[in-house]
């Protein structure tokens, strides 16, 4: 396409010229051919590319592309329907303080993918986008690899990727938010199975509350996952948010989650939380978890919690109601608090016979109590606790159990 006035110099303090047709010439580029690398420049859009099956877009070696979505557009870059393609190299602007009207609204999201198998999106940045800027419906195994997404309100959402092709891996990204514009989560994940979230930077979710929290049941949190089974959770680095690094939600199941660094929310002392009915059957082993662990609630069920490192302000791990059956072996609790003070474990309501906790061979330091067993009003039986080759130091008590309660049978050591 020849040059006309439609495009524009370079903004102050930039060398890129801003072409105002920016739809045009990129969709007569996608239409000339399936690999398509695009020159240098700020290119405005105000309709979707016309992305084809097979297609490979690239910014033009060496070349910076910036596809920015015009103020008075209120649609996405790009939506796709059962189509493979591969994105890199490119930046993608949602114009956030010019579109706040669109916030939160699917109908902006930057990508949104219906179907396809295997989506690359490599080496990009999002940036700035009013709404999700990944959206992906029943994609089988969509790569989401070396992206950086800044101020997005919600970067990835993967729906319905419970498909024979699996998940899909979302791994060596780096997510960031901060208090400037509104965001939601980093990554949810509803109804996948073989979901790999690897070797990720994440920090400030939800640090500006959003308008409205939708259906998520939370919100604030790097990682949320919904009736998401077979899942790994592995060697992210996971900074400050609103609530915590980590939720493993209803339905959520036949998980691992491994070599982590987790750290707690702003509002929470838990970097992590695993309840609601359905989740179940997931182990947390080797992380270095910077906040406690909450398991149990409403669900939260047939755990392993193996060698562990925890340092937290409030309880280092709360075992709650749900969690019935729960091996915690090998871990080291810390209390930071700089005083003694709240329970290195505390295992509350474990007053059924099908109860089976494990605490095995763990260090609990610096707490008020090293591990607190109690049920609602400190009455009623406690059932299947073991303790063995725990070792202590520096709690004001050890194991604590009211005198009102009784053991269904001795708790061990």
């Amino acid at each position: 396409m020849a040059a006309s006035a439609l495009a524009q110099s370079a903004p102050p303090g930039s060398s890129l010229v801003v072409y105002e047709d920016g739809s045009a010439r990129i969709n007569a580029l996608l239409n000339a051919s399936l690999n398509v690398a695009i020159p240098a420049g700020i290119y405005m859009l105000t309709a979707e590319l016309t992305v084809r099956e097979g297609h490979v877009i690239a910014a033009a070696a060496g070349a910076q592309v910036i596809l920015k979505t015009a103020a008075a557009y209120a649609g996405r870059i790009v939506g796709t329907i059962d189509k493979s393609f591969t994105l890199r190299g490119l930046t993608l602007d949602g114009a956030y303080a010019s579109r706040l009207s669109l916030e939160g609204k699917p109908a902006a999201s930057l990508i949104q993918v219906t179907g396809g198998t295997k989506v690359t999106l490599e080496n990009n940045r999002f940036q700035y986008a009013p709404a999700t800027a990944v959206w992906a419906w029943r994609s089988a195994a969509i790569q989401v690899r070396g992206n950086t997404f800044f101020e997005t309100y919600q970067p990835i959402r993967l729906d319905g990727a419970n498909i024979p092709a699996g998940g899909g891996t979302i791994e060596n990204n780096t997510f960031t938010n901060t208090a400037a514009f509104k965001s939601i989560q980093h990554i949810e994940a509803l109804y996948t199975d073989g979901l790999v979230i690897r070797g990720n930077t994440m920090r400030g979710a939800g640090l500006a509350e959003p308008s409205s929290h939708g259906y998520e049941g939370t919100w604030g949190n790097s990682i949320y996952l919904v009736n998401s089974n077979h899942y790994l959770v592995e060697t992210n680095k996971v900074y400050s948010n609103y609530w915590s690094s980590l939720v493993s939600g209803s339905g959520s199941a036949n998980g691992v989650i491994r070599g982590n660094y987790f750290l707690e929310g702003a509002h929470s002392s838990a970097c992590m939380w695993i309840e609601q009915p359905g989740a179940a059957y997931i182990t947390v082993d080797s992380n270095d978890l910077d906040g406690g662990i909450s398991v149990g609630d409403t669900g939260g069920d047939h755990l392993t919690i193996t060698r562990n490192t925890v340092h937290s302000r409030g309880v280092g791990i709360d075992v709650n109601s749900g969690a019935k059956d729960v091996l915690i072996q090998d871990n080291q609790f810390y209390s930071k608090a700089g005083f003694r003070n709240n329970n290195g474990m505390y295992l509350w309501q474990k007053s059924t016979p099908d109860v089976n906790v494990r605490v095995l061979n763990n260090h609990v330091q610096g707490f008020d109590k090293g591990i607190a067993i109690n049920n609602s009003h400190g009455l009623g039986i406690v059932y299947g606790i073991t303790l063995s080759r725990n070792t202590f130091a520096d709690n004001n008590q050890n194991v604590w159990v009211p005198l009102t309660l009784l053991l269904k049978r001795p708790l061990g050591q």
